[in-house]
């Protein structure tokens, strides 16, 4: 049981870290973020996403 509660621990540190690098770094000018969300163009270049400024017209 001890070792469960360690890895739901290490996982929520992860996904936090990330988060928080995200956020830091867009905000700082050290990675760019033409989409707003906070996380950086290049970490979704990555994923396979492609990193799009969204229209202002669109809801």
């Amino acid at each position: 049981m001890n070792e469960v509660v360690i890895v739901v621990l290490a996982i929520v540190v992860l996904i936090v870290a990330v988060i928080v690098y995200g956020v830091i770094s867009t905000s700082m000018g050290i990675e760019e973020d033409v989409n707003k969300n906070y996380i950086p163009d290049r970490l979704e270049r990555m994923l396979g996403k492609d990193p799009k400024k969204k229209d202002e017209t669109e809801s």
